[in-house]
């Protein structure tokens, strides 16, 4: 009877004694309950914790400006004004368009009256001159325009492509294929010299159509059958 007192009191001891890893029953349930380290690494399917990437944003390219134009002060002094001819292709035996583009010197911006009197233009070949806005002045427009030192004022002269006489007629010559000179100043201003050359026109293609001649009974010729 003895031994079998001491028996349930050893064993209701250890029920209450804590576990020899130092967690209370308790704890141990705790612990059991919460996933591992290596449980989590596993959900992930590679072993390693997912890392979210942040998208780069590029940056928006900023807007072309437009520049600020100058606002004119005054009238061109005309001696300030450059004019200068440009001109990409021409042929020979037609008219020609030839751009000038007018500019300033000092002024920043000024307004120019464009016209006969105050702009002059020449074409020359050597020392023959070829044609004259002197002899041909309505070639050159009478506008008011703003001339600006940095952007050029376009303005367009048409040439007839002939050479010019004191009536301006259009019975000359054509200005034949080669190299001429344009030259344009404005009043009392330098000029400027461009070289351009007038090319060959086209050969025009010419198409002949053969008309089949008629039977002498004035009926078509019809193809016998073989056989």
């Amino acid at each position: 009877m003895i031994g079998t007192a001491l028996a349930l009191v050893v064993g209701i001891a250890r029920l209450l004694t804590p576990s020899s890893d130092g967690e209370s029953p308790d704890q141990a349930q705790q612990a059991a309950a919460q996933p591992s380290a290596s449980g989590t690494a596993a959900a992930t399917g590679d072993g390693t914790k997912k890392k979210h990437k942040k998208k780069k944003h590029k940056p928006t390219p900023a807007a072309p400006t437009t520049p600020v134009l100058a606002v004119p002060t005054g009238p061109c002094a005309s001696s300030d004004v450059v004019v200068a001819p440009t001109l990409t292709e021409a042929t020979a035996g037609s008219e020609i368009l030839i751009t000038l583009e007018l500019s300033t010197r000092v002024a920043e911006a000024c307004t120019w009256t464009v016209s006969p009197e105050t702009l002059t233009m020449k074409i020359t070949s050597g020392p023959d001159d070829i044609w004259s806005s002197r002899q041909c002045p309505t070639a050159i427009p009478t506008r008011e325009v703003v001339v600006r030192r940095a952007i050029g004022t376009k303005l367009g002269v048409r040439w007839s492509g002939k050479r010019s006489d004191d009536e301006c007629s259009a019975l000359t010559e054509w200005a034949r294929p080669g190299y001429y000179h344009i030259v344009a100043a404005a009043l009392a201003g330098e000029p400027t010299d461009l070289q351009v050359e007038l090319v060959k026109p086209p050969r025009p293609v010419v198409t002949v159509t053969i008309t089949p001649s008629p039977t002498p009974d004035g009926k078509k010729k019809h193809e016998k059958p073989n056989g």
